[in-house]
């Protein structure tokens, strides 16, 4: 998988084009990739890659990691684009962009950074990838390079991942006439999302020293255990681009540095996703709450607390859970972790209140809606947790889905299972199996709404079904 992003992030980077400081993104990108192609290929690009690698599908960290990019993406140079910001579970320390304003980050990443500066840099750095629309101008420039190649190199790279010779046969294939993969190419467009990311993140209200700090930090832990991060291979960072990106960020004035506390607390909770060793991890965290080695209690207590509930200590996640609510303010994830103390404590009528009391504290949040619609339909309360399902947004979640098929089965209501169950495997990357769940719900009885909507999807995936087909065949 990281030699696919590589590859990917490679093209992007790394055709032949003269550096520009103040370059003219409109007319010559917008030749060869509109801004509706980018969309289209981006959105394509994410579902593939939901089959290939683990996403953190964690609504918390979802939430955070959005709430951080849309708050930069806001100060950017195209405040109006669309982003979709999203985790990887890797431990690898690597960030990219692809098209349409889709922004991957690994969780390795996450964990490296010392403060919620470093990583809102790396985001800025890849916000602004997508603005000065990189891919785009890199085919203008190659003269050579159309979207459908983009389009072939995608599903090429994505089909290949089981087979690394039919990827790097798919690279070698749309590349073929493009060999001069210059240097000064990487280097102007890296240099300039420095310099367009450091505008950002003094909009936004970050110290921009923390950018050239983190990618410092970076090559100076290559050089120490000769393990060149991946951040680091697809974004090349010289001595002279940190000392350059050094000097634009003190041309704007310092900050004090104020991480907000979901950083630490997301930060916290990427660990214990990502921890294979909870029983070593949660003895790790013990000892820097004991010793004092932290930079916010809040989270090394809160970390405990999750490391705790998933080994089944619940008198561990009980003392944690006291500090928190009484050393600080109310958080829709502390009401969360309480329902789900007393749940796994087998108290079900009084974890049930306490799920509804804080979706009526915080209405409309999806990590308290979907753990309580999961145990609602874990004891057979379909009916209610179809009420709490469709009161939640969506917000494309494959999970949502996947519960609210659950939900409509159990009701006895096919037609709607199957149309939820469809755009879980939409979501999933899998066409053909989304369309065949639209023909199983035009099976069953349905009202004229609904029949109506069930013929708009089926018009939808099949055309998008015939158009990869298409693509699989000319590349």
């Amino acid at each position: 998988m990281k030699w696919y992003i590589n590859c990917l992030v490679l093209i992007t980077i790394s055709l032949p084009v003269a550096a520009i400081e103040l370059p003219d993104i409109g007319s010559s990108a917008n030749l060869v990739m509109s801004l509706a192609d980018e969309q289209k290929l981006g959105t394509s690009f994410f579902r593939q890659l939901r089959l290939q690698v683990e996403l953190i599908e964690d609504p918390q960290v979802n939430d955070y990691i959005n709430n951080l990019g849309y708050r930069l993406a806001s100060y950017s140079h195209k405040p109006e684009q669309q982003f979709k910001f999203f985790v990887i579970k890797d431990p690898a320390i690597n960030a990219f962009a692809v098209p349409g304003g889709f922004i991957g980050v690994n969780s390795g990443l996450i964990l490296k950074t010392r403060n919620e500066a470093e990583l809102a840099s790396v985001l800025a750095h890849e916000i602004a990838h997508v603005t000065q629309r990189h891919i785009a101008r890199s085919v203008a420039a190659s003269k050579r390079m159309s979207l459908p190649m983009m389009a072939g190199l995608l599903v090429g790279l994505v089909a290949g991942l089981a087979n690394p010779a039919i990827a790097h046969a798919a690279v070698m294939s749309v590349m073929a006439g493009n060999i001069q993969l210059q240097i000064n190419f990487t280097r102007s467009h890296e240099k300039e999302a420095d310099r367009v990311g450091i505008e950002t993140l003094a909009k936004a209200g970050f110290d921009t020293r923390y950018m050239p700090i983190f990618f410092q930090r970076l090559q100076i832990a290559s050089r120490l255990y000769d393990n060149v991060p991946e951040f680091l291979r697809t974004h090349p960072v010289t001595t002279d681009r940190i000392a350059e990106s050094r000097d634009r960020a003190e041309q704007y004035p310092r900050k004090r540095e104020q991480d907000t506390p979901f950083y630490h607390l997301m930060k916290a909770k990427v660990l214990a996703l990502t921890s294979e060793n909870h029983k070593k991890l949660l003895k790790q965290l013990k000892t820097m709450l004991k010793t004092k080695q932290f930079h916010d209690e809040r989270a090394i207590r809160y970390a405990i607390a999750e490391t705790a509930l998933s080994r089944g200590l619940l008198n561990q996640v009980k003392i944690q859970l006291n500090w928190l609510l009484k050393y600080d303010q109310d958080r829709a994830i502390y009401s969360l972790l309480q329902a789900q103390l007393e749940w796994l404590k087998k108290k079900r009528v009084k974890a049930a209140s306490l799920y509804d009391e804080a979706l009526k504290t915080y209405p409309g949040n999806i990590m308290i809606g979907l753990d309580y619609a999961e145990k609602l339909l874990q004891h057979k309360q379909s009916r209610k947790a179809k009420r709490v399902l469709l009161r939640l947004a969506a917000d494309n979640n494959p999970y949502y889905y996947s519960l609210l098929s659950r939900a409509y089965q159990l009701n006895n209501e096919k037609a709607q299972s199957h149309l939820a169950l469809s755009d879980w495997y939409y979501l999933m990357g899998k066409t053909r199996l989304a369309l065949e769940q639209v023909n199983f719900a035009n099976k069953y009885k349905a009202d004229y709404y609904l029949k109506a909507r069930i013929k708009m999807r089926h018009k939808i995936l099949e055309a998008e079904w015939q158009e990869e087909q298409q693509m699989k065949e000319k590349y």
